[in-house]
């Protein structure tokens, strides 16, 4: 079955709209897959930039915290005359108000004279960075802090755990705690070293890092020891934290100092993550902080992007097709009529041709008349003598002349008989050539006429 020029033109505009606007979705799909993934770095690492502000301004309250007590004139009096029970006192409050973990003065031997958790008094506190205070510096870092310095401080139950793989078996266990610390100098009147302020906040499940940064940033945060998530704002697939889980994406890169950017995939969510080392105030690697937004969001605004451009590119084609409809139609009438006109011109050259033929047959009807003419009269030429007198003689003479005579009028017309002739048959075969026109013409209306309806004519 054929089909008419209208469903042609217009299947072929549909079909040409139809390729248009897939291949305008799969290039806009591969483009925009390229661009949201240099967004979303950017995102990211912006986040991570912001979340590394969150943490940076934790450390510097520590800092300020522990400078502030070391300060306080009766801080310095009780240090000076061993009043350990009015310096727990005003540790236990200073620490609770502001959300430290631990906050412990020393003496000038490094003995514990008062705790906020009042334990542990008389006992030499080895911590490096006490030492360093001893001697009149201030010291404000991250840290990892052994299970011999925090057992005293009642904190081991917050850092010691298992590290539980995504199928619940233990694949490692936590013994250090992932710290902010500060220690400073505690001076007498003379500016000598009589003692030490140091605390800090323990960050094994402390979420109030992660949870500012996540609530101002808009990703998931976490912070990141031994390999190993202490904290995070990353949600189980039953809603609780992601916490005491491995980590093993970008780890070497972040060991050996370098930040890592790329997929990372926890609790069964993929996300686009940035790692950063956590570096104390040596230079080391300590820990990382871990950043990331899930790669769902980029896919809903590719797919989301895709769909309204197909969906609007469905509503162009609707609207394409109405105005397409009349122009189609109006160019199918147009040819239409092309076609009937060119049809009936064919049945006009027919007839003439015809009627041209039959005057050729005239032409041969009267040379073949003149033809017999000719042989009567030559008969009568060549006729013997009548057997009259004289006078018979002359009128013999005459017939005899006039006959010659109509003879050779008969060879003029059939000189010119042979030229009509020739002019016939050059004419015949002009017709001819006219009769292949005319059936092309009758062919081509035939054609136009079955574009344009999509069936056959007879």
């Amino acid at each position: 079955m054929k089909l008419s020029l209208r469903v042609r033109l217009i299947g072929t505009l549909v079909g040409a709209i139809l390729v248009f606007f897939i291949v305008s979705a799969l290039a806009a799909r591969s483009t925009m897959s390229n661009d949201l993934s240099r967004l979303g770095r950017k995102d990211v690492q912006s986040g991570s930039l912001g979340f590394n502000g969150y943490w940076e301004q934790k450390r510097d309250q520590v800092r300020l915290l522990t400078q502030q007590v070391a300060l306080q004139e009766a801080i310095r009096k009780n240090v000076g005359a061993r009043q350990s029970k009015s310096l727990e006192t005003t540790l236990s409050s200073v620490a609770r108000n502001a959300g430290l973990s631990f906050l412990t003065i020393v003496d000038r031997d490094g003995k514990v004279l008062a705790r906020a958790n009042g334990a542990g008094v008389g006992t030499v506190l080895a911590s490096p960075y006490v030492k360093r205070a001893l001697i009149g510096e201030s010291v404000n870092t991250a840290a990892q802090l052994p299970l011999s310095e925090l057992t005293p401080e009642a904190l081991a139950p917050q850092v010691a755990a298992d590290i539980k793989a995504a199928d619940g078996s233990v694949v490692g266990h936590i013994e250090r705690g992932l710290a902010l610390v500060s220690a400073a100098p505690i001076s007498d009147t003379n500016e000598r070293t009589i003692g030490a302020v140091y605390g800090g906040v323990v960050i094994n499940h402390y979420y109030d890092i992660v949870d500012q940064a996540s609530r101002a940033l808009g990703g998931k945060s976490a912070l990141i020891l031994d390999n190993a998530i202490v904290a995070s704002t990353i949600s189980r697939a039953d809603g609780t934290r992601l916490v005491d889980a491995p980590v093993t994406t970008g780890m070497a890169e972040v060991k050996a100092g370098k930040s890592f950017t790329g997929v990372d995939t926890q609790a069964g969510v993929a996300y686009l993550a940035q790692i950063d080392p956590i570096l104390n105030d040596r230079n080391d690697v300590v820990a990382a902080r871990w950043y990331g937004v899930p790669l769902a969001q980029f896919n809903d605004i590719q797919n989301h992007t895709v769909q309204s451009l197909l969906l609007w590119g469905l509503i162009g084609l609707a609207i394409a097709l109405a105005f397409a409809i009349p122009v189609v139609e109006t160019v199918s009438r147009a040819i239409a009529r092309r076609s009937k006109q060119v049809s009936e011109s064919a049945k006009e050259l027919a007839v003439i041709v015809v009627g041209t033929e039959v005057s050729g047959d005239h032409v041969a009807q009267t040379k073949a008349a003149v033809e017999r003419q000719g042989e009567l009269l030559m008969t009568m030429a060549t006729a013997g003598p009548p057997s009259a007198g004289d006078g018979g003689v002359a009128t013999t003479t005459g017939v005899a002349n006039s006959i010659l005579a109509a003879s050779e009028l008969n060879a003029e017309i059939l000189g010119d008989v042979v030229v009509i002739d020739m002019l016939a048959q050059e004419m015949n075969a002009r017709m001819q050539h006219a009769v292949t026109r005319v059936n092309e013409l009758t062919d081509v209306a035939r054609g136009l006429d079955e574009l344009v309806s999509g069936g056959s004519s007879a």
